[in-house]
């Protein structure tokens, strides 16, 4: 057993992981984990961690050691109970590599539910690799304190997109084209509704792309100020917004 004095809670390494959680039955580790507990963390027989699985709270669970290439958590106590988290979509035009990465990781931690990749006229990277999006939400879902991981879907044309989501979602439209103005108001008039931003790529939407949004009627446009934003960028402050007016902050 660990000789290690035990920890508080928020200093703990904290886990995703995909089983339910019920106290006292032993979770298996999958090689990543095993890998990230033994070798990166390196982590004993009796450590403590904080696991999560986006449904069943946080919890505070003890590595069990049952050989050297069998390591189990054994969930002690919840310290958290599943927050309700409202339902907010954010779909974008994928971006080059790095940014990509950065985008999503900001995108899980203000809060979005499920990230929709939105294959536009002018988008960049029609490569997309979905289980490396799916593990940086994760990722900064684990960094971040947070008890949910939002689910990353497959790539939709922008057509597909607006057939799929126009009919369930009001769609918050980052539009440069659009008056420079506060859209407190025009958000804040959404609430209680469903809500997907759109992001579009670097080069923005084509004409064809912007006509097909205004003439929706389910589609709030916007302006995100004076000045022009990279696609990362409005991300993060369209996000913002619609959290800090209608979300929950």
């Amino acid at each position: 057993m660990s000789t290690r004095t035990p920890k508080q809670n928020h200093k703990l390494p904290r886990l995703y992981v995909t089983q339910a959680i019920e106290a006292q039955v032993l979770l298996p580790l999958d090689q990543d984990q095993w890998h990230y507990v033994r070798n990166v963390m390196r982590l004993l027989d009796g450590d403590d961690m904080m696991i999560f699985n986006g449904q069943h709270g946080e919890w505070r669970a003890s590595l069990v050691y049952e050989t050297k290439k069998r390591i189990c958590l054994k969930p002690m106590l919840q310290t958290k109970e599943q927050p309700d988290q409202p339902e907010l979509l954010y779909a974008f035009a994928p971006l080059k590599k790095g940014r990509l990465d950065y985008m999503i990781q900001k995108a899980t931690e203000l809060g979005a539910s499920f990230l929709q990749p939105v294959l536009t006229d002018y988008t960049d990277n029609h490569k997309i690799n979905l289980q490396k999006l799916a593990a940086n939400a994760v990722e900064a879902a684990e960094q971040c304190t947070m008890l949910s991981v939002p689910q990353v879907a497959a790539p939709l044309r922008f057509d597909n997109f607006l057939a799929q989501f126009s009919e369930t979602h009001q769609i918050i439209f980052c539009d440069e084209a659009a008056p420079t103005a506060s859209p407190i108001s025009l958000i804040a008039a959404l609430e209680g509704q469903k809500i997907c931003v759109l992001v579009g790529p670097e080069g923005g939407f084509s004409d064809d792309e912007r006509q097909a949004l205004l003439a929706l009627e389910q589609v709030t446009t916007i302006s995100l100020g004076p000045r022009i934003m990279r696609a990362d960028t409005a991300a993060i402050a369209a996000l913002t917004l619609v959290q800090a007016t209608i979300g929950d902050w």
